[in-house]
Formats: structure tokens, sequence, C-alpha cells
């Protein structure tokens, strides 16, 4: 058999990502056992060791080996192996032979080494190579790796030829998972290097993007999702690509709002958009995807151009804050993972022309996924106190809330209901009583004041939807028996609080202004009045109280007494000048 020397350098470092994610090994160069000695097949005593991969999970992995080609091991090699010598390749112990006649028909083992040599990592040949001998792999000639700490695994006992090295799990979620080609011809090291595409989300605010804001109700929310490619990405035929992003039920998906660019031209006609349907528990799913990115370097018009490793994907669409958002608290999420292509050997047979619209897609090929990627819009409320300078609540009085942080407000009041059973009538005017109606006689007929005295109503505590909608708005409360008015759904901005119903006997106070903003890093409020505080569950509150009017004087006090005596020195005044006067005519 011909002598062959150093395989092909490709397979000293070959780096064959058959894998399940793209992820390469670093090998550190190996170190000869034996350079003076002949090293036999089916002989030598070497040991690959694993580092923990980058990803820092190495707990989560294991390891398995498979000798691909065995020889005779000659030479006395340098640290880089420049004079060792693999010769009479034979097949490794770590493939099936009835396989690899079927993969490599009529070809020796020797011959198909002599195939690659002096081919490069990214030729056909080596691609091809990678592809067919992962598909016969032995079950019975396997070696595992010994876990020695987190630290890292190591494989011993290794005879000399040359080993594809597996990973045979990874963690759920972007996990590396490989196999490799390594050259053994004395012990080696190896380092994972996790290599995936990565995703991120946004939310626009201007010319910011941040992870955390605030909105009121009926506000729009911007977002922006940036996926990445694998490094390897020339390494795939088609490549896979599903953005799923979940809106909480406090955020509804603003229609025909998505839009897609890859490397920076927009290509969401070519993009499946799935649209769940609102759910008021789970919220709504986004999927955002097509079957073969690549795909996209043959449009002509537009003209998107190569998918390389630098290449990005951008996806951007608008949500409301609705009605059934949390108010404070935790806010409402709104999170993204990606979903890929993870095997670049095993990709499909070449990318065609896109088709506008597409159904969803369904991959044929494994897939891996990023982790989740989630942002917040918060949102809260003011709840006002009304009582006078007794702790006497005040319910009816009415309170109108005007801010440019103000959208859609829901307001707390009184609901009535139509019932069978109800305890209360509605009148003309628009409030309610529980007086009856009384048609006894003329006297007590008091019909005339009511709606309509064949309905009657219940009476329950609820909110109401309120507001024009607009960036500035006012909206009315009236406060309730136990003494609140409450206001939910607010964002930052400048409010001023005015009490537009004041109870008679009372005075009407001034009108309250306050500035609210929100700490991003902190996912707080901040008033900038005293009065109006933020409390620690990030709500705001205010106490006002009503002062009673001045009393005037009452008929018969002192203002009355003080014309009585004004009065009665007028009257002696008189007799005095009466008398004086008659005694002055009697003299004359």
């Amino acid at each position: 058999m011909k002598q062959i020397k150093k395989i092909v350098s490709l397979l000293i470092t070959l780096v064959m990502t058959l894998s399940m994610t793209s992820t390469v090994f670093a090998t550190a160069p190996t170190q000869n056992a034996n350079p003076s000695e002949n090293t036999p097949k089916g002989t030598g005593n070497f040991t690959i060791t694993i580092n923990a991969p980058e990803d820092g999970k190495a707990e989560n992995y294991s390891y398995k080996a498979y000798q691909i080609f065995k020889g005779d091991l000659a030479g006395s090699g340098d640290q880089n192996n420049e004079n060792l010598t693999l010769s009479n390749i034979e097949w490794g112990d770590g493939v099936d032979a009835a396989k690899v006649a079927t993969a490599f028909p009529k070809q020796s083992a020797a011959q198909v080494a002599e195939t690659l040599n002096n081919t490069g990592f990214d030729s056909p040949a080596a691609k091809e190579f990678a592809a067919k001998i992962a598909k016969c792999l032995s079950s019975t000639s396997v070696l595992s790796a010994i876990k020695e700490d987190k630290s890292g695994y190591t494989i011993s006992g290794l005879n000399a030829g040359y080993y594809l090295v597996m990973s045979e799990n990874a963690p759920a979620e972007d996990g590396a998972l490989t196999r490799y080609m390594m050259e053994v011809v004395g012990n080696v090291t190896a380092t994972p290097k996790s290599d995936v595409p990565t995703t991120d989300k946004k939310i626009i605010e201007g010319n910011d993007k941040v992870s955390t804001n605030e909105a009121s109700i009926g506000d729009e929310v911007n977002y922006e999702i940036t996926g990445t490619m694998p490094s390897n990405i020339a390494d795939y035929k088609t490549y896979y690509y599903m953005f799923t992003d979940t809106l909480s039920k406090g955020l509804t998906y603003k229609e025909n709002s998505i839009k897609v660019t890859v490397n920076g031209v927009d290509v969401t006609k070519y993009f499946y958009k799935g649209v769940g349907t609102y759910n008021e528990t789970t919220g709504t799913t986004i999927e955002v995807g097509i079957l073969d990115l690549k795909a996209l370097s043959l449009l002509t018009n537009p003209t998107v151009g190569e998918i390389t490793k630098d290449t990005k994907v951008v996806l951007t669409y608008t949500a409301t804050l609705n009605e059934n958002a949390v108010i404070a608290g935790d806010g409402n999420p709104n999170d993204v993972k990606l979903s890929y292509s993870n095997d670049p050997n095993n990709s499909g047979d070449g990318s065609t022309t896109p088709p506008e619209n597409p159904e969803k897609p369904v991959p044929e090929h494994p897939k891996g996924e990023t982790p989740k990627v989630e942002v917040v819009t918060y949102t809260t409320e003011l709840t006002i106190l009304k009582t006078d300078e007794d702790n006497k609540f005040l319910p009816g009085v009415e309170f109108t809330l005007t801010g440019n942080g103000v959208n859609v407000v829901l307001v707390t009041e009184e609901i009535f209901t139509e019932a069978a059973d109800g305890e209360y009538w509605k009148l003309k005017d628009g409030t309610y009583t529980t007086t009856a109606p009384t048609v006894a006689d003329d006297e007590t007929d008091n019909t005339a004041d009511y709606d309509d005295i064949s309905k009657k109503y219940n009476k329950t505590i609820g909110v109401v939807a309120k507001g024009n909608g607009k960036t500035e708005t006012e909206v009315v409360g009236t406060v309730l028996d136990d003494g609140t008015v409450t206001f939910k759904g607010l964002g930052a901005g400048e409010y001023t609080i005015t009490e537009t119903k004041t109870l008679p006997g009372y005075n009407t106070i001034e009108p309250i202004k306050f500035t609210l903003t929100f700490n991003a890093e902190t996912k707080t409020f901040v008033s900038d009045n005293e009065n109006v505080t933020v409390g620690e569950d990030n709500m705001l509150d205010t106490s006002i109280v009503n002062q009673k009017g001045s009393l005037l004087p009452s008929t018969g006090g002192i203002g009355t007494t003080i014309f009585y005596i004004i009065g009665g020195i007028l009257v002696v005044g008189a007799a005095i000048l009466l008398i004086t006067k008659k005694r002055m005519s009697s003299e004359a």
C-alpha cells in the first residue's frame, strides 16, 4: 500500500463542523510520544483532552471518539509533526466496514486519503468527505470521554490515527454540539469554540434603543430585533432562519407593521409572517422567517448580495399598550428567540430563488435555537384619596386629570348593570337611586323623574376606559364611597389634577401640578411633587383634603343688635331735641 506522508495537512487541524450547531475546535500542537520509534497499527497510548467549551456549560456535555483512519506511525517529528509519517493506511476501528464500502465504492482507505491530500478546509472534497464519513460510524467501536471536572474531559488509551470526536449532547438552548477530525500521533488538547448566530431585541425610543421603557395605555411601542450569522455560514447550502416573538397580554400587535431587512435591503415579502390570535391570558405569538436565507443572494431586484458571516437580519414592528396591561409590578414583557440551521453538512441541495409571501417554513434539516431575549414596557396609576379635615370620605367629588402622558386611561367607577333583582333605579338626570318610584296617587307620583320604572340595576365597582386616544387629553373621575378615585395606565409626562366638581359647603382646591419621569435603570417612576408620591409598588398616591366654607353671621346675631342700639340712640336723641324746642318756644 502506498505510503502517505502526513495525510493531508487538512486532517491535522481539520475542523469538520458536521455539527448540530456550528461549533469548531481549536487544537493545540500535537506531541509525538515516540518520535524515534515506529508505532505500528493498533498500538499507542495517546490522550485527547477537551477543555471546557467557551459557553461555560462543560457539565452539560459528553463526548465520544471514533477512529476513522489508522496506520503505521514513524519518524522523528518536531512540535509541528513535520517529519512524521503515517503509512499503510486503513480504515479505522471506529467506522463500519459495510457502510464505508457503500459510501466509498471501490476505494480503499489509502485511496480516499490520497484524494484529500493538499486540500483545504473549505474545499468541496473536504466537505464531501466530512458528510460521508459521519454516516459511516460504527455503533460498537466507540470511546467515551471521561469528565474530569468542570474544566474538561479526557479520552485516553488511543492508538495512532485520525479520529472523529463528537459531542453527544449539549444544553437545550444555544448548546455547542460538534464533530471534528483530529490527528492523533501524540497527546492532543482541544478547546471548543462556540459559533452560533445570536439575536438581540430593543425598544426604539427616539434616537435611543433600550431594554426597558414606559408608556401610557394606547401608546405605540416600536421594536427592533437583530439576528446575526455563524462564522461558517458559507459551509451551508441552505440556511433556515426563524424569529419567534411573544407579546404579553398587555401588548397588541399593530397590523401590517412587520418589516424585514437583510444587508440593509427590504426583503419583507420573501419572509413568512405569521401573527397568532390575541389571547387575554397568553398574549400574541409572532413568527417571521424564511426556509432558505441564502436564497436571497439570488435576487436581482432587489439585490441583497451575498449572505456572509457579517450579514444581519433586522426585524421591526409595532405594538400598542392595551387595556389589559399590567400596572407597575413586572411590567409588560416581550421576548424573542431565533431558530436556525445548525448542521452545515446536512443542509439541503442548494438554494433556489425564494418565493414571495411564502407559507410557514418547515425545515427538513437539524436546527437549534438561541436563548430568549426580553424587553419590558412599564406603566403606572394615580390614586387620589379625598377627605375633609375630619378624615371623612367625600364621595361624589369630581377630578379631571390633564396631561401629555395621558392617552387612554382606565378610571375606577361605579358601574350599573340592568338586573331583574337590582336595587337601583335610573333617574332621567343619569344618576341612580335606591328609592323606588311611587305611583300611589297624583300627589306622591314621582315616576316622571325616572328613566324607566320597569328597569332595575345592580351596582359594581370597575374600570372604564376614557380618553380620546391623543397624546394630551382630559380624563374625568368621580370619588367613590371609599374616598378614592384611580387613574390607571399613565406614562411619563406633565400632569395637572383639577377639582371640577366640589360638594356643597366645601372649598374647591387649587390645581395640583406634577411631572412624572421614568428611571430605566431602576425601572421605577419618579414624581417631582412631594404631595404626589411614588410608593414601593411603583404607583402614585396623593391625599387631597377639602376645607369647609366660612360661616356668615346668622339673623339675630351681633349685626342686628348693632342696628337695635343705633336705633335706640336715635329715638332718645329725637326726644331731647323735641323737649328743648318746646322750652325755647315758651320763653319766647
